[in-house]
């Protein structure tokens, strides 16, 4: 499995036969970054704001799917998805609405995108995702957890992989934190493999901040 970022919480992740799956894609321009068009097989939408909603710009001929805000487990080709609902905030959605969590499996891999979660994990928010490889969880404060929170999901589910996103990029219009703070009080591995990963079960790899 190849997971790739754009930037904000917009990932292309490539499976089994190269099949394409985009999460939370964005337009570019409207949050000062570069703008990536995928053609993706599939497409996963965490919310209905700005920076997770452009669905046109990873649509093209190949598109077969797209789920918006889903709920439940479903398969998309290779890829088996479970959708879990969680509060944007921590008023209790009150404030920002409601997000979804995707857990994306392919290749034996367990990838979960947090969306834009804004409450603290606790053992019943954790329950439904159970043995996690990779989570890709938002470290810009402001508007969702905050970048210690960001760590306490990374530890709650046991995620050996963590990829920061929805932070501060340089360039960018959005008002998020840049990831200083998560950097310094994170306490392991910390690797910058650039916009591409790849992942696969069973490596033997400690926790890494990536």
């Amino acid at each position: 499995m190849r997971v790739s970022w754009c930037g904000q919480s917009y990932f292309i992740i490539t499976g089994p036969g190269g099949v394409r799956l985009a999460v939370d894609p964005h337009d570019g321009d409207s949050l000062g970054l570069p703008r990536c068009e995928a053609d993706a097989d599939y497409i996963l939408v965490t919310h209905d704001h700005y920076d997770h909603n452009a669905v046109d710009v990873a649509r093209g001929p190949r598109t077969k799917g797209v789920a918006l805000w889903r709920e439940g487990t479903f398969t998309f080709g290779p890829f088996r998805v479970a959708g879990v609902r969680l509060p944007h905030d921590a008023q209790d959605g009150s404030r920002y609405g409601w997000t979804a969590a995707y857990l994306v499996e392919a290749d034996g891999v367990r990838v979960l995108h947090m969306g834009d979660v804004g409450v603290a994990p606790t053992e019943d928010l954790v329950r439904p995702f159970g043995k996690v490889d990779v989570i890709m969880v938002p470290a810009g404060d402001v508007t969702t957890v905050s970048q210690a929170g960001a760590i306490e999901w990374a530890k709650a589910v046991g995620a050996p992989v963590v990829i920061p996103m929805h932070y501060w990029l340089p360039g960018s219009n959005v008002p998020l934190d840049p990831i200083d703070v998560m950097l310094s009080i994170w306490r392991g591995d910390v690797e910058r493999p650039g916009r591409s990963l790849r992942s696969s079960r069973g490596s033997g790899e400690g926790p890494g901040l990536r």
